[in-house]
Protein backbone atom coordinates (compact mmCIF):
# COMPACT_ATOMS: atom_id res chain seq x y z
CA UNK A 1 0.00 0.00 0.00
CA UNK A 2 1.35 3.66 -0.45
CA UNK A 3 3.00 5.12 2.25
CA UNK A 4 0.52 7.39 4.27
CA UNK A 5 0.62 11.23 2.96
CA UNK A 6 -0.84 15.11 3.61
CA UNK A 7 -4.65 14.82 2.78
CA UNK A 8 -5.82 15.07 0.24
CA UNK A 9 -6.94 18.10 -1.51
CA UNK A 10 -8.03 17.91 -5.12
CA UNK A 11 -8.99 14.22 -7.18
CA UNK A 12 -7.75 10.80 -6.36
CA UNK A 13 -8.67 7.45 -7.24
CA UNK A 14 -7.33 3.98 -6.33
CA UNK A 15 -7.47 0.81 -8.67
CA UNK A 16 -6.37 -2.69 -7.47
CA UNK A 17 -6.01 -5.95 -9.74
CA UNK A 18 -4.69 -9.36 -9.49
CA UNK A 19 -3.69 -12.19 -10.95
CA UNK A 20 -2.88 -15.72 -10.60
CA UNK A 21 0.81 -14.83 -10.02
CA UNK A 22 0.84 -10.84 -8.54
CA UNK A 23 -1.21 -8.12 -7.42
CA UNK A 24 -1.45 -4.31 -8.27
CA UNK A 25 -2.98 -1.74 -6.42
CA UNK A 26 -2.64 2.20 -8.22
CA UNK A 27 -3.51 5.45 -6.29
CA UNK A 28 -3.53 8.45 -8.74
CA UNK A 29 -3.79 11.85 -6.87
CA UNK A 30 -3.94 14.86 -8.93
CA UNK A 31 -0.68 14.38 -11.22
CA UNK A 32 1.02 12.07 -8.52
CA UNK A 33 0.71 8.36 -9.53
CA UNK A 34 1.70 5.12 -7.27
CA UNK A 35 1.43 1.63 -8.41
CA UNK A 36 2.70 -1.19 -6.06
CA UNK A 37 3.59 -4.34 -7.47
CA UNK A 38 3.88 -7.50 -5.93
CA UNK A 39 4.80 -11.18 -7.16
CA UNK A 40 5.17 -11.77 -10.79
CA UNK A 41 4.88 -9.10 -13.62
CA UNK A 42 3.75 -10.68 -16.85
CA UNK A 43 2.96 -8.95 -20.20
CA UNK A 44 -0.74 -8.68 -19.79
CA UNK A 45 -0.55 -6.35 -16.96
CA UNK A 46 1.68 -3.81 -18.69
CA UNK A 47 -1.49 -2.01 -19.70
CA UNK A 48 -3.15 -1.50 -16.22
CA UNK A 49 0.45 0.15 -15.62
CA UNK A 50 0.59 2.25 -17.97
CA UNK A 51 -3.13 3.30 -18.08
CA UNK A 52 -4.00 5.71 -15.70
CA UNK A 53 -0.51 7.23 -16.96
CA UNK A 54 -1.55 7.67 -20.28
CA UNK A 55 -4.93 9.03 -19.18
CA UNK A 56 -3.18 11.81 -17.37
CA UNK A 57 -0.97 12.70 -20.54
CA UNK A 58 -4.04 12.42 -22.57
CA UNK A 59 -5.91 15.44 -20.06
CA UNK A 60 -2.55 17.55 -20.70
CA UNK A 61 -1.36 16.66 -16.96
CA UNK A 62 2.45 15.82 -16.40
CA UNK A 63 2.58 13.42 -14.28
CA UNK A 64 5.09 11.96 -11.87
CA UNK A 65 5.42 8.22 -11.20
CA UNK A 66 5.80 6.40 -8.17
CA UNK A 67 6.53 2.94 -8.69
CA UNK A 68 6.74 0.34 -5.80
CA UNK A 69 8.49 -2.81 -6.97
CA UNK A 70 9.70 -3.80 -3.30
CA UNK A 71 8.02 -6.88 -3.26
CA UNK A 72 8.34 -7.51 -6.66
CA UNK A 73 10.02 -10.83 -7.15
CA UNK A 74 10.21 -10.97 -10.91
CA UNK A 75 9.20 -10.22 -14.46
CA UNK A 76 8.39 -11.45 -18.16
CA UNK A 77 11.68 -10.44 -20.37
CA UNK A 78 8.31 -8.87 -22.81
CA UNK A 79 6.62 -6.80 -19.78
CA UNK A 80 10.24 -5.24 -19.28
CA UNK A 81 11.18 -4.16 -22.79
CA UNK A 82 7.46 -3.36 -23.03
CA UNK A 83 7.26 -1.13 -20.24
CA UNK A 84 10.98 0.22 -21.92
CA UNK A 85 9.59 0.81 -24.99
CA UNK A 86 6.45 3.19 -23.30
CA UNK A 87 8.68 4.82 -20.62
CA UNK A 88 10.77 5.91 -23.58
CA UNK A 89 7.84 6.60 -25.72
CA UNK A 90 6.38 9.37 -22.60
CA UNK A 91 9.79 10.56 -21.11
CA UNK A 92 9.22 14.09 -22.60
CA UNK A 93 5.51 14.29 -20.89
CA UNK A 94 6.23 13.25 -17.37
CA UNK A 95 8.06 14.83 -14.59
CA UNK A 96 9.68 11.97 -13.37
CA UNK A 97 9.93 7.93 -12.95
CA UNK A 98 10.50 6.60 -9.06
CA UNK A 99 11.23 2.97 -8.57
CA UNK A 100 12.20 1.37 -5.18
CA UNK A 101 13.53 -2.59 -5.96
CA UNK A 102 14.83 -4.76 -3.53
CA UNK A 103 15.25 -8.23 -5.54
CA UNK A 104 18.66 -8.86 -7.31
CA UNK A 105 16.77 -9.89 -10.78
CA UNK A 106 14.40 -6.71 -10.89
CA UNK A 107 17.42 -3.85 -9.95
CA UNK A 108 19.45 -5.92 -12.46
CA UNK A 109 16.71 -5.35 -15.40
CA UNK A 110 15.95 -1.90 -13.99
CA UNK A 111 19.17 -0.87 -14.22
CA UNK A 112 19.39 -2.58 -18.13
CA UNK A 113 16.39 -0.35 -18.83
CA UNK A 114 17.93 2.70 -17.01
CA UNK A 115 21.01 2.63 -19.20
CA UNK A 116 18.45 1.98 -22.72
CA UNK A 117 16.54 5.43 -21.77
CA UNK A 118 19.91 7.88 -20.65
CA UNK A 119 19.74 7.25 -16.60
CA UNK A 120 16.15 9.16 -16.77
CA UNK A 121 15.15 6.64 -13.89
CA UNK A 122 15.49 7.60 -10.22
CA UNK A 123 16.05 4.39 -8.59
CA UNK A 124 15.88 3.41 -4.89
CA UNK A 125 16.91 0.47 -2.84
CA UNK A 126 16.14 2.55 0.63
CA UNK A 127 12.35 2.83 1.55
CA UNK A 128 12.56 5.83 3.21
CA UNK A 129 14.17 7.42 0.73
CA UNK A 130 11.35 6.07 -1.90
CA UNK A 131 8.70 7.68 0.79
CA UNK A 132 10.05 10.94 1.41
CA UNK A 133 9.99 11.79 -2.24
CA UNK A 134 6.51 10.40 -2.66
CA UNK A 135 6.04 12.68 0.49
CA UNK A 136 6.99 15.50 -1.27
CA UNK A 137 5.73 15.04 -4.78
CA UNK A 138 2.13 14.93 -3.03
CA UNK A 139 2.97 18.30 -0.94
CA UNK A 140 3.80 19.66 -4.06
CA UNK A 141 0.94 18.27 -6.02
CA UNK A 142 -1.03 20.29 -3.37
CA UNK A 143 0.68 23.23 -3.35
CA UNK A 144 -1.83 26.17 -4.36
CA UNK A 145 -0.39 28.22 -7.09
CA UNK A 146 -0.53 31.98 -5.20
CA UNK A 147 2.31 33.22 -2.67
CA UNK A 148 3.23 29.98 -0.13
CA UNK A 149 2.38 30.52 3.44
CA UNK A 150 5.11 32.04 4.28
CA UNK A 151 5.66 34.66 2.28
CA UNK A 152 1.83 35.40 2.56
CA UNK A 153 2.11 35.70 6.69
CA UNK A 154 4.97 38.29 6.19
CA UNK A 155 4.23 42.16 7.11
CA UNK A 156 6.81 42.95 4.91
CA UNK A 157 5.49 41.12 1.57
CA UNK A 158 2.21 42.32 2.69
CA UNK A 159 2.92 45.85 2.83
CA UNK A 160 5.92 46.67 0.20
CA UNK A 161 2.69 47.32 -2.60
CA UNK A 162 1.89 50.24 -0.67
CA UNK A 163 5.51 51.71 0.84
CA UNK A 164 4.58 54.93 -0.42
CA UNK A 165 1.71 55.47 2.11
CA UNK A 166 1.88 56.26 6.14
CA UNK A 167 0.82 52.98 7.31
CA UNK A 168 -1.26 52.13 10.64
CA UNK A 169 1.00 52.09 13.85
CA UNK A 170 0.57 48.25 13.89
CA UNK A 171 1.80 47.40 10.49
CA UNK A 172 5.56 47.43 9.79
CA UNK A 173 7.05 47.68 5.85
CA UNK A 174 10.36 47.59 4.46
CA UNK A 175 11.11 50.57 4.69
CA UNK A 176 8.79 52.44 5.35
CA UNK A 177 8.50 52.23 9.51
CA UNK A 178 8.07 55.49 11.46
CA UNK A 179 8.66 53.45 14.72
CA UNK A 180 11.99 52.19 13.26
CA UNK A 181 13.02 55.83 12.05
CA UNK A 182 11.80 57.26 15.74
CA UNK A 183 9.74 60.41 13.54
CA UNK A 184 6.50 60.81 13.56
CA UNK A 185 4.01 59.80 10.94
CA UNK A 186 3.74 63.62 9.69
CA UNK A 187 7.96 62.81 8.73
CA UNK A 188 7.38 60.29 6.43
CA UNK A 189 9.25 62.26 4.06
CA UNK A 190 12.62 61.57 5.59
CA UNK A 191 12.27 57.88 5.47
CA UNK A 192 14.32 57.13 2.05
CA UNK A 193 17.44 58.68 4.06
CA UNK A 194 17.22 54.65 5.95
CA UNK A 195 17.08 51.82 2.63
CA UNK A 196 20.01 50.36 3.90
CA UNK A 197 18.87 49.49 7.42
CA UNK A 198 15.85 48.05 5.71
CA UNK A 199 17.39 46.17 2.76
CA UNK A 200 19.47 44.14 5.91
Amino acid sequence: MPPVGPPRAHSSAEEHVRWSRGELRIKVTDDVVYEHVSGYLEKEIVSKITQPIDKLIGQGAKPIIFNDWWELAGYDSDARLKLTDWIFWIRGKIVGSHILVRSKIVSMGVSIANLALGGMLTVYTDRQEFTLAYHRALRQSMKPPHTSPSSASSPASVAAPVSTATPPPSQTSAGVSSSATGSSPGASHEEPVRPPRSIR
